[in-house]
């Protein structure tokens, strides 16, 4: 990764050629300015004056360099461009005080006013246009060079450079008459009732255009500041929360193609949670279905899934659980079996006992659930794999098919044990018939930390009332 770039490179031959070249030729129009608003350097000829400013050019070429020296590294807060641009300006007004130096020391019979004005001279065409000019140079250059970088502290405001431009090209022009109207009238060729109201008119203009330029930044830096508002709605998800700017310029037109923007990104996102609930009502609906073809192959009702499902949700929040992992249980648990559809039917709805070899078949289907589901990357079925694999697992460790006991059975398998088994004993199947509550509970008591999450088994007595409403709810027909 490249450095970032420095006032070195900011600044490279070109650039300085051009500086120089500019500076040089600022010395034809110094020669004029000067004449026209001082009439004693208008009486020096014209090869002193270019003499006395050519001095000062290489003076000020002198102490650009050791300024562009000095601070050849970007300073904190500051944008490279702005660093030069206020290099620029102090460089000019160091430029402003050699000359006034210069004229001093060679014409000390000249009053200070005239000293003065060739100062000021500097100010006006130097620190205020000229390096205006050179500040659009160095951001011209500043692109070139930084494609690799971008800005990331945005403390400069366009509001403020436009206001130093607009104030720059309105007071320079104002301030150069009024100096050239008091040359003449110390000449006597304008009246002093003349220069006062020149005066007077000249800083009324300038107070005119401080409150416009004023005024105009403040609005525009008001809807600037909308647009940054805009922006960080959008970022943040707020996509309601733009406002629109009603100009009929760049900055009306932005804030316009924002607020359209959000409506499309808010109205897009509606679509996709509106897509997102019908994928996953049509996963809910599929992950049941599917739940109810395992049982129907072992001739069992397509609500012993369904109250599975209840059971298990409703011992997930009573064991403390968060909402989200009780959904995502309830969802998987009618998967439970999902494996039996590899089972041969003979053995599926054999009516009597199975013998050794068919129980072994028969326990397959726990690993055949695990192999179905367990390559799904979706939440739902990664833990409907898990409830498959496990949930003949037994809390003492002798259950199938590996084995596992106490906590390294997952919490899903743990409850959907004690949901599946209440159910099943519950209902009637092609081997038994249903089994009254009384010796279910019996069951439960006694195999209470041997086949089951004792936990578990103490939250089901304590939730038995709400287990028998879901139980009543979905009856078999």
């Amino acid at each position: 990764m490249k450095k970032e770039p420095t006032l070195k490179n900011l600044i490279d031959s070109k650039t300085r050629a051009l500086l120089y070249i500019s500076s040089l030729f600022t010395l034809l129009f110094l020669q004029n300015f000067c004449s026209n608003i001082c009439e004693f350097i208008d009486g020096l000829m014209p090869n002193q004056v270019l003499r006395n400013l050519f001095i000062v050019f290489i003076i000020h070429t002198i102490f650009r360099e050791f300024l562009y020296w000095k601070f050849k590294n970007k300073k904190e807060n500051l944008s490279l461009p702005r660093q030069a641009y206020f290099l620029s300006i102090i460089s000019w007004i160091f430029a402003g005080f050699a000359a006034f130096s210069l004229h001093l020391y060679l014409y000390p019979d000249f009053p200070v006013l005239s000293h003065l004005r060739i100062f000021l001279s500097y100010i006006i065409l130097g620190a205020a246009i000229l390096a205006q000019l050179e500040y659009i140079l160095f951001e011209l250059r500043y692109k070139k060079i930084s494609n690799n970088t971008n800005y990331t502290f945005f403390n400069e405001k366009i509001s403020r450079r436009i206001i130093e431009t607009f104030l720059i090209f309105t007071i320079s022009p104002i301030v150069t008459l009024l100096l050239i109207i008091l040359r003449y009238n110390t000449e006597g060729i304008i009246s002093q009732e003349v220069t006062i109201d020149m005066l007077y008119i000249g800083g009324l203009m300038i107070f005119i255009a401080l409150v416009l330029a004023v005024t105009f930044g403040n609005i525009l830096k008001s809807d600037t500041k909308t647009i940054i508002k805009n922006i960080n709605s959008v970022q943040s998800g707020k996509y309601n929360n733009t406002q629109t700017i009603n100009r009929p310029d760049e900055l009306g037109e932005i804030s316009f193609a924002i607020k359209d923007m959000s409506e499309s990104i808010q109205k897009g996102i509606e679509q996709i949670e509106e897509l997102h609930g019908e994928i996953t009502n049509t996963q809910k609906e599929i992950i049941y279905t599917m739940g109810e073809i395992a049982e129907t192959r072992s001739k069992e009702t397509g609500n012993h899934v369904k109250r599975v499902a209840e059971y298990s949700y409703l011992l997930a929040i009573k064991v403390g659980l968060s909402e989200e992992e009780a959904s995502i249980l309830k969802l998987a648990s009618p998967m439970h079996d999902i494996g039996k559809v590899g089972i041969p039917d003979n053995i599926l709805n054999k009516p009597g006992k199975l013998t050794f070899e068919e129980f072994e078949v028969m326990k397959t289907h726990a690993q055949l659930g695990y192999e179905m589901l367990r390559h799904s990357k979706k939440p739902i079925l990664q833990a409907a794999s898990i409830v498959a694999k496990e949930h003949h697992e037994k809390y003492n460790g002798s259950g199938y098919p590996k084995g596992l006991k106490e906590k390294e059975i997952h919490i899903f398998a743990r409850i959907t044990a004690v949901a599946d088994v209440f159910d099943a004993l519950g209902s009637d199947r092609v081997y038994k018939k249903a089994w009254e509550d009384e010796k279910i509970f019996k069951l439960f008591n006694e195999e209470k930390g041997k086949h089951f999450d004792p936990d578990i088994i103490e939250l089901f007595f304590a939730n038995i009332d709400e287990i028998s409403k879901i139980r009543d709810m979905f009856k078999d027909t």
